[in-house]
């Protein structure tokens, strides 16, 4: 029990440091009080990342962001707008502001989805890690004996950082090894298994009542964000301004940037 609840205390803070991390982003685009010294609001710090974020924070994302979200991002953005190669087509995408807007409005949705859905992935691996499968739950291989035929005495001390030494017997030991052992072996095939993205597959396994949870929970604060961010990536207030997209390249660096906030 101790050894569980160890384990799960390093699970917690694994996650927690890797939402300040995130977070450290955010705030980074600014101090955090306003000039009179007072602390700024969510809206204020939300507003002045969008209002300041730079087109190089893309490949900065693309750096540290799992490989599987990216993957995640590049699709959706590629069944948004096709793929015709631009080596024999020059494509013109034709719209009005208020079309686009809607369309880049979904997108930041989606990335907001997509950042809880691997929040969701994250802790679930981090919970079967922590509960690893019982020795005597588990299938046993073809090639061995049960755990119940191991025929090995004795014990064994392994040193516990708060109580000191601590005796377990020795067929446990092997049975729990053995556990972590298939653990490691399970995570192995799920990342090496061939075109699977797993962030992807996660929300396709959801009911469409579960896929509106990952997004409900965007406040107005949020959503506020977003609105400013596409005006300015549209830089235009009046629809008529913007009737044309140069080219179906330039739409998918807007809508890709898009994502990024998230």
């Amino acid at each position: 029990m101790k050894k569980w609840v160890e384990r799960n205390s390093r699970c917690r803070l694994k996650l927690k440091a890797c939402r300040a991390s995130e977070s450290d982003d955010v705030a980074s685009a600014g101090d955090s009080k306003v000039p009179n010294g007072s602390p700024k609001s969510r809206r204020d710090i939300l507003l002045e990342y969008v209002k300041n974020v730079q087109p190089e924070f893309m490949e900065l994302f693309i750096q540290r962001a799992p490989k599987q979200v990216v993957d995640a991002m590049r699709q959706t953005v590629t069944n948004m707008i096709g793929t015709l190669p631009p080596q024999f087509f020059a494509i013109t995408v034709t719209t009005v502001a208020e079309n686009l807007a809607q369309l880049m409005y979904s997108v930041l949705m989606t990335g907001y989805m997509f950042r809880n859905a691997q929040y969701r992935i994250e802790l679930q691996q981090s919970l079967e890690q922590v509960a690893l499968p019982d020795a005597n739950d588990k299938k046993d291989g073809q090639d061995y004996a049960p755990g119940t035929q191991k025929k090995v005495s004795g014990e064994v001390i392994r040193w516990n950082k708060d109580s000191g030494p601590e005796k377990m017997d020795a067929v446990k030991y092997i049975e729990y090894l053995e556990a972590e052992i298939e653990e490691l072996n399970r995570q192995v095939a799920r990342r090496s298994a061939n075109g699977h993205n797993e962030l992807l597959e996660y929300l396709k396994s959801l009911e469409p009542q579960n896929l509106k949870e990952l997004t409900s929970t965007a406040g107005e604060d949020v959503v506020f964000a977003m609105n400013a961010f596409i005006k300015r990536l549209l830089a235009v207030s009046d629809p008529n301004l913007m009737k044309v997209c140069p080219s179906n390249q330039k739409l998918f660096c807007i809508l890709y940037a898009a994502l990024l906030p998230n």
